[in-house]
C-alpha cells in the first residue's frame, strides 16, 4: 500500500471508515482532536502524549507522519519517521541514512489493522530503500494492562509485526535498550544501501567507530 505525501486514503474497520493522512502538514494537525485512548495514564504512557507534541514531532526537519483520523477529525493513530534525537548515537552515522519509526494506535481502536496500515505507509515509501529505518522498543511504553499480555507476548507482538515490513533484531550495547532484557532494537536496511554503511551501522550498534 502506497501513497503520495500530502494525501489521503480510506479504510473501512468495524467501528466504521478511518482516513490515513500521509505527509499531514504540521498546521494541519491544529483541525483535529486526539482521541482520549492516547496520552497519560496510571500504568502507561504513549509515545507522544497530545497533538502538541504531534505537532512537534512533525514540524522537525526530515520528519514524516501518517495519521489515522476517525470521522476525519479525530486521531485515533499515528506513526512517525525522523531522524535520530540529537546526542544518540545513531545520529552519528555518516552519511546520515538512520531514520527513527515508531508508531500508536488509541485505546478502543486496535486490532482493526490500522498500525499495520500506517508503518506500512510509512515504511513501504520509495526513498527508505536508501536509509536504515530502526525502532527503539522500550517496555516502559507498552500498555499491558489494556492489551492483557505479558512482557513477552507484546515484544513477540512487536516483532511479528514488523519482520514482514522488512525489519529484524540487532543485538546492541545502547543503554537505554540495555536497561531492561525485554527492550528491542529493530532495524530495515534499504535495499540501496552501500555496503560500506552497512558495515559502519554494524560497528554503531556497539559504539565502535567505523574502519
Amino acid at each position: 500500500m502506497a501513497t503520495s505525501p500530502g494525501q489521503s486514503q480510506r479504510l473501512a474497520t468495524k467501528r466504521g471508515e478511518v482516513w490515513l493522512r500521509s505527509g499531514a502538514a504540521p498546521g494541519e494537525l491544529a483541525a483535529w482532536g486526539m482521541d482520549p485512548g492516547i496520552g497519560l495514564f496510571p500504568s502507561y504512557r504513549s509515545l507522544l502524549t497530545s497533538r502538541q507534541s504531534l505537532t512537534e514531532a512533525a514540524a522537525e526537519p526530515g520528519a514524516h507522519i501518517c495519521l489515522a483520523l476517525a470521522g476525519g477529525e479525530r486521531i485515533v493513530g499515528f506513526c512517525l519517521q525522523r531522524p535520530p534525537r540529537p546526542g544518540e548515537r545513531w545520529a552519528e552515522l555518516r552519511p546520515p541514512v538512520m531514520q527513527e519509526v515508531m508508531g500508536e494506535v488509541a485505546r478502543g481502536w486496535r486490532g482493526l489493522g490500522l498500525i499495520e496500515a500506517l508503518l506500512s505507509l510509512v515504511v513501504l515509501r520509495p526513498a527508505n530503500d536508501e536509509r536504515i529505518l530502526y525502532i527503539m522498543g522500550y517496555s516502559w511504553h507498552w500498555d499491558l494492562d489494556h492489551s492483557r499480555k505479558s512482557l513477552q507476548q507484546y515484544r513477540d507482538t512487536i516483532i511479528h509485526l514488523l519482520t514482514p515490513l522488512g525489519f529484524r533484531q540487532f543485538p546492541t550495547n545502547e543503554p537505554n535498550i540495555c536497561l531492561r532484557s525485554e527492550n528491542l532494537f529493530m532495524a530495515r536496511i534499504g535495499a540501496q544501501v552501500p555496503r560500506r554503511v552497512i558495515k559502519a551501522f554494524h560497528n554503531l550498534l556497539f559504539g565502535m567507530e567505523p574502519d
